[in-house]
C-alpha cells in the first residue's frame, strides 16, 4: 500500500504512457476520468499518491482531488496542468490541498521524483497518525488504571514475585514533580513472545525470571523494581546525574544482557535476549498520568 499510485486522466494514451514509464518503480493503477478515479479509489484503495490531470470533462482535476481529500485524507494529492490552466490550478491547490503541482508534459525523472516525495510524505503522515492514536489510547488506558483494570498479580504473588502497577502508583505518587534525582526506567523483554512461541510457556517463564534477576543484580540496593506488564519491568532509580548520563548508564547495563544460558528439556541452550528501555525524569511532570503518557507510544504498544 505504501507504494501504490493512482493516475487519473481523460486520455487513455496518456494513461498508457504513464503506466509504461512508472510501473517498474511503483505499483500503478490508472483510471479514465474523475468518476472512474473515485471508483478505483473505493475499489482498490487506499493509495499513497493520487495524480490527476486538471482538464477533464464532467469532473475537473480540482473537483476530483477535493473529493479524494474527503474520502482519503492521508492520500497525497498531485495535479498535472498546462500553463494555460495555471490560475485554475492555484485555486485547486487551495481547494484540494494539493501536495505538488506539475506542468505538462512532465518527464519520467520529474514524475519519479515527485511521486517519491509524495510517498515519503504519505508514510510520514501515516506514522504521525499512528503515534498520535497510540498515545491517545495509552493516555486513556492510564486514566483507567487503579479502577477496575489493575493487573492480576497486583495483590498476589506474580510470575516474578515483584510488585505490580498499583504499587508503582502508590510508590511514585509523592515523588512526581518533586524528586529531581528520581527516574523511571521501563525495560522491555523483547524476546519473551518469541521464546514462548518457539519453546513454550515454561521457557518464557524461565527467561522472564532470569532477566528479572539480572536487573535486580545490576541495579543499586536502593532502586526499586516492579513488574509493570507481561514483558515490561519498571525500575524507580535515584541518581544525582543528568538524564543523558542516566541513559548512558542504563544502556551499558542492558547491552551486557544479550544472551542467556537456559536449561530446556534437559539440555542447555543459548537464547538471545535483548532488553530495550525508555527513561523519564520524575520531576519533569506534575501528575502520574503525564509521566506515564510521556513514554514512547511505540515502545509501550504491547501494553495498550
Amino acid at each position: 500500500m505504501d507504494n501504490r499510485v493512482l493516475i487519473v486522466d481523460d486520455d487513455q494514451g496518456t494513461l498508457d504512457s504513464h503506466e509504461r514509464l512508472l510501473r517498474k518503480e511503483f505499483e500503478i493503477t490508472v483510471a479514465l476520468g474523475g468518476q472512474r478515479g473515485l471508483e478505483a479509489l473505493q475499489k482498490y484503495g487506499p493509495f499513497a499518491v493520487v495524480i490527476s490531470d486538471m482538464r477533464m470533462p464532467e469532473m475537473s482535476g480540482a473537483d476530483f482531488l477535493a473529493e479524494v481529500k474527503k474520502r482519503a485524507p492521508d492520500t497525497v494529492r498531485m495535479l498535472l496542468t498546462g500553463y494555460s490552466d495555471m490560475t485554475a490550478a492555484m485555486e485547486a491547490i487551495n481547494k484540494g490541498n494539493i501536495f505538488r503541482l506539475m506542468t505538462k508534459p512532465s518527464t519520467k525523472e520529474v514524475l519519479i521524483e515527485a511521486i517519491q516525495a509524495g510517498l515519503d510524505q504519505y508514510q510520514s503522515t501515516a506514522s504521525d497518525r499512528h503515534t498520535l492514536e497510540s498515545a491517545q489510547e495509552f493516555k486513556q488506558s492510564i486514566s483507567n488504571w487503579g479502577q477496575d483494570s489493575t493487573c492480576h498479580w497486583d495483590n498476589s504473588a506474580g510470575p516474578t514475585g515483584l510488585p505490580g502497577p498499583t504499587q508503582v502508583r502508590a510508590y511514585l505518587a509523592p515523588l512526581v514533580g518533586v524528586d529531581e534525582k528520581c527516574y523511571i526506567v521501563m525495560f522491555r523483554l523483547t524476546a519473551l513472545d518469541t521464546i514462548e512461541h518457539r519453546y513454550g510457556e515454561e521457557a518464557s517463564s524461565g527467561y522472564l525470571n532470569v532477566a528479572t534477576q539480572y536487573l535486580i543484580k545490576s541495579l543499586d540496593n536502593d532502586d526499586r523494581l516492579f513488574h509493570w506488564d507481561r514483558d515490561i519491568l519498571l525500575a524507580v532509580i535515584r541518581r544525582g546525574m543528568s538524564t543523558t548520563a542516566m541513559r548512558m548508564e542504563i544502556s551499558r547495563m542492558t547491552s551486557a544482557s544479550k544472551e542467556h544460558m537456559m536449561d530446556l528439556n534437559g539440555r542447555t541452550i543459548m537464547i538471545a535476549s535483548p532488553i530495550t528501555f525508555d527513561i523519564q525524569a520524575v520531576s519533569k511532570y506534575k501528575t502520574l498520568e503525564q509521566l506515564f503518557a510521556a513514554f514512547n507510544a511505540v515502545f509501550l504498544k504491547k501494553s495498550l
